[in-house]
């Protein structure tokens, strides 16, 4: 009898570390909302993503002094909410905010044509390799679900398109896109030069080089392309094979989109370069003694590659804040049924991350 006793009650300690574990299977489904279904692992990519958000709009807010230290991310607040609830709740909204799209999608009859469907795969490939892997597979999140999760990002932009983009149910008039586009962006030839190590006697050489590059610009002995090759020693054996194609190109390669703050393409010489008349030529210096930009100003209107290129960005300026009022309202009404056993397993202090080199 004691031996018997022995053995049960080693299977009751046995039992009860699985149940403190869990027997969690593989594709366990942890949320269903709006006729889909999520699995713990696309939990725990969301969670890994609300835990990245909310440690951000932290740290957005703390002192130059306190960035220099190590932040203590769960003894802060975010909007109010002590930081694992915050986490908790945004995981489940982002589940809810895709599922939202994705349903609009389907009675709306959209569907992401292949070549989105290529381009999803392959940034979600490029970021797992590059090092988005060693935050999520040791959290139990594979490549195939976070190439799942980012693929489902992709619906909001298709729903948004077809409300807002030509010829949808909310179409923005082409007026206002140009408005925008051309009150947003401009475009210049950069030669950006950031100090490293450079000693003031180097410094003193690197303004006189392009100081000499702006004159040479001016009086037309020299183009932008010549200069931007010479300084940063690019030969005919560098160059690459331009295999002709059909995708649309800038007249001007060397030319760049600087835009205004929060627009997607910000710049932190924006409002200095935007202030130059077109073909203007400049040698301006960074603040802080961090280097020199050779700027020559250039007309966006003068090629439509540019309007083309930013109609849809534009559109998003425009609309985003409208368009992510209308989401949240639906997202907030939108039941979801939850297993807690399914994300239980999963906790914000326990998400593992990689220990810095």
């Amino acid at each position: 009898m004691k031996i018997i006793k022995k053995i049960s009650a080693l299977v009751l300690v046995c039992l009860l570390s699985l149940s403190a574990v869990g027997c969690h299977k593989k594709n366990e489904i942890a949320v269903k909302a709006d006729g889909f279904q999520f699995t713990s692992a696309y939990y725990m990519c969301a969670l890994i993503n609300a835990k990245a958000e909310a440690q951000s709009k932290i740290y957005e807010e703390l002192t130059d002094e306190e960035k220099q230290k190590e932040v203590d991310y769960f003894s802060k607040k975010v909007d109010g909410k002590n930081f694992t609830e915050w986490v908790e709740n945004r995981a489940l909204e982002i589940i809810k905010e895709n599922a939202t799209y994705k349903s609009l999608c389907k009675k709306a009859d959209l569907k992401l044509d292949d070549e989105t469907k290529q381009n999803a795969e392959s940034y979600a490939a490029y970021y797992w390799q590059s090092g988005y892997s060693q935050y999520f597979e040791p959290n139990g999140v594979s490549q195939a679900t976070y190439t799942e999760f980012t693929l489902d990002s992709y619906y909001s932009s298709l729903y948004f398109e077809h409300l807002y983009g030509k010829d949808g149910e909310k179409e923005i008039p082409a007026t206002d896109v140009d408005n925008k586009v051309y009150d947003t962006f401009i475009t210049a030839n950069l030669l950006d030069v950031t100090f490293n190590q450079e000693t003031d006697e180097e410094k003193t050489e690197i303004e006189k080089k392009l100081n000499g590059y702006a004159e040479q610009l001016k009086n037309k002995s020299a183009t932008f392309e010549k200069i931007y090759k010479e300084y940063n020693g690019i030969t005919e054996e560098d160059k690459t094979d331009d295999t002709e194609d059909d995708t649309p190109k800038p007249k001007d390669q060397y030319a760049s989109v600087l835009g205004a703050k929060d627009s997607g393409y910000d710049h932190d010489y924006y409002d200095e370069i935007s202030k130059m008349a077109t073909g203007e030529i400049k040698v301006i210096k960074k603040e802080s003694d961090a280097g020199f930009l050779l700027v020559v100003k250039q007309d966006i209107k003068a090629d439509t590659y540019y309007r083309d290129n930013l109609d849809m960005t534009a559109r998003h300026l425009i609309k985003d804040e409208e368009y992510e009022k209308d989401i949240a309202k639906i997202v907030k009404d939108l039941k979801a049924d939850v297993s807690k056993y399914a994300i239980g397993q999963f906790k914000v202090k326990k998400i593992t991350e990689p220990q810095n080199n």
